[in-house]
């Protein structure tokens, strides 16, 4: 069996470096940033958008503008009405999507090679001309209203929304990119078309295109479709770090068979120099969670750990039990363990392995892969740093695990949703 799945982990690897192995590259066309990676292992052309700032360019009465207009916007254009859209995306199997973030928005395309050239005019045309009917944006607002009012139905999403807002208190991702009831139910369609004519200019945008395409051929069509954008002086706001001087622990009380519970704590982005470190903290971790608090223990089903993707990060601890207090100081026990013993190599060496298989096996798409690149370019990191990530991890030693640990993990905020019986706050204290 062990030879099976090292076979299996040379295959996924083998095969993913054809798909992962073109150099990016990257050009500007009046202030618009382009990254271009060829692919010609596939057909699929995978082009994507970015807003550059996410929630740090929202004001509170914005919250959630950004993502409702996005989504209105690829419903139609000016030039491709909603059935004329429709009926061009379906006859060619090409989607045009979008997608906001804390950190960014998007507007993601994929199509064949052999339609990329029309793909690209509705592409180029929802982005700039954007048709913003009442009826699509009603309908739209409704989606997003209702899924702002489930919400609190699904104790896990409940959870995590309850823990960023505990966890980035005063700081720009305090305001959601989805939004509140109260400011989704507002916007006019005018407000949307405005805003997003304020925000797509040259310097607040990025392109990033992967697939069997050159980069000449982008060049051209960026010049064709946004060389007379105006370039504007937009700079990114910059991010505060999280700090926070002493834990804590808030309790929503809902009547559940077992509390749920997350505590975050900050952590490095992709463009900190412990990022890597502390990914494999994550990854260790929660490895050794699995096998304290579930499999020899039976406390819980679902323990986990781990770090987030943003660009002013978190990590995390994860889990539901029915007692709360032995559980939390089972998971403390762990924690303590990983900032005062460095892990052994072998350790080490089977999470490194499996950082790089699942690195490959989430990148496989061009559209993955753009992704990847646009993270690590709006991070501050770059783009290049993309094709350093195998190497970067493989340099992580136990004791920049074991550092990594004690500098980050402290002063958890922890949110608790359920009903426990008795909760000792000691037991959260760390």
């Amino acid at each position: 069996m062990k030879s099976w799945n090292r076979f299996l982990i040379v295959l996924v690897i083998g095969f993913s470096t054809r798909l992962l192995g073109a150099e990016a590259v990257s050009f500007s066309v009046n202030g618009l940033k382009v990254i271009v990676k060829p692919n010609s292992a596939t057909d699929i052309i995978a082009a994507s958008i970015y807003y550059r700032g996410g929630a740090a360019v929202l004001t509170s009465d914005e919250a959630g503008i950004e993502k409702l207009a996005l989504a209105v916007a690829v419903k139609a254009s000016e030039r491709y009405p909603k059935e004329i859209l429709n009926a061009t995306l379906e006859r060619m199997n090409t989607s045009i999507s979008s997608s906001a973030t804390m950190d960014f928005s998007n507007i993601d395309l994929q199509c064949v090679r052999q339609y990329f050239d029309t793909s690209w005019s509705v592409f180029a045309d929802v982005i700039l001309h954007p048709l913003m009917a009442a009826e699509d944006v009603e309908l739209e607002r409704q989606q997003a209203l209702t899924g702002l009012r489930q919400l609190r139905d699904n104790p896990d999403a409940y959870l995590n929304d309850l823990a960023r807002r505990a966890f980035y208190l005063d700081h720009p991702y305090a305001t959601s990119v989805d939004g509140e009831e109260g400011t989704v139910g507002s916007f006019t369609p005018a407000q949307l078309k405005a805003y997003l004519s304020k925000r797509t200019t040259a310097s607040q945008l990025l392109l990033v295109v992967v697939g069997n395409v050159s980069p000449e051929q982008v060049e051209q069509k960026v010049k064709e479709s946004f060389g007379a954008l105006p370039a504007g002086s937009f700079v990114a706001p910059a991010l505060p770090p999280v700090v926070h001087h002493e834990p804590s622990v808030k309790v929503v009380y809902r009547e559940l068979p077992t509390d749920y519970i997350e505590g975050y704590f900050p952590s490095p982005s992709l463009s900190g120099s412990d990022y890597y470190a502390m990914a494999a903290a994550g990854a260790v971790l929660r490895y050794r969670l699995f096998e304290e608090v579930r499999t020899k223990r039976s406390l819980s089903y679902a323990p986990g750990a781990g770090i987030g993707g943003n660009f002013s990060n978190y990590g995390y601890l994860y889990v539901t039990a029915v007692q709360p207090d032995t559980t939390i100081k089972v998971m403390a026990a762990e924690v303590k363990k990983m900032m005062t013993e460095p892990i052994s190599e072998a350790e080490l060496h089977n999470t490194v392995n499996t950082f790089i298989t699942g690195y490959y096996l989430r990148n496989e798409t061009n559209r993955s892969q753009a992704n990847v690149l646009a993270r690590y370019e709006l991070s501050g990191a770059g783009y290049q740093e993309a094709d350093n990530f195998i190497a970067s991890i493989k340099k992580v030693t136990p004791e920049q695990i074991r550092d990594a640990c004690k500098k980050y993990i402290e002063n958890l905020q922890f949110v608790i949703i359920g009903n426990p019986v008795s909760l000792e706050i000691k037991s959260f204290a760390f």
